[in-house]
């Protein structure tokens, strides 16, 4: 792993929350509504550690695999816009939120704020 840059620091608190919410985005959640509540959670927990969300990116069609694509090499302020256009997303259209939790979007998401901090080694991103 890369020296991380100090800025981006997590605190060992704020590294235990954001893997237990990768870790409860990962389990498949019991209604709709459970999982509404999750991506509710997700987003505070973004806005926790520095990834609040700001300007959405624009999409005509939002897929999770692209999010998982732009997340792997994202900096911090490329993933608020993704968090942003997840929070679009599942307050536009709540039915596409399972879908985009499926793909890993907002795992993905997670993962690189981690790397960003050193926390965590690097996902590389997967050919298509």
């Amino acid at each position: 792993m890369a020296t991380p840059n100090k800025a981006l620091a997590l605190s060992a608190a704020e590294t235990e929350a954001v893997r237990d919410m990768r870790s409860r985005l990962n389990r498949r959640a019991i209604s709709d509504a459970a999982q509404l509540s999750l991506g509710t959670a997700f987003l505070q927990t973004c806005a926790r550690i520095d990834i609040a969300a700001s300007e959405p990116l624009p999409v005509e069609t939002l897929s999770g695999a692209a999010v998982v694509k732009v997340a792997a090499a994202a900096d911090l302020a490329t993933l608020a816009r993704l968090v942003a256009t997840l929070r679009d997303a599942k307050a536009e259209q709540p039915k596409t939120w399972p879908a985009l939790v499926a793909a890993g979007a907002p795992q993905a998401i997670l993962s690189r704020r981690l790397a960003l901090a050193g926390r965590e080694p690097a996902v590389e991103p997967t050919a298509p």
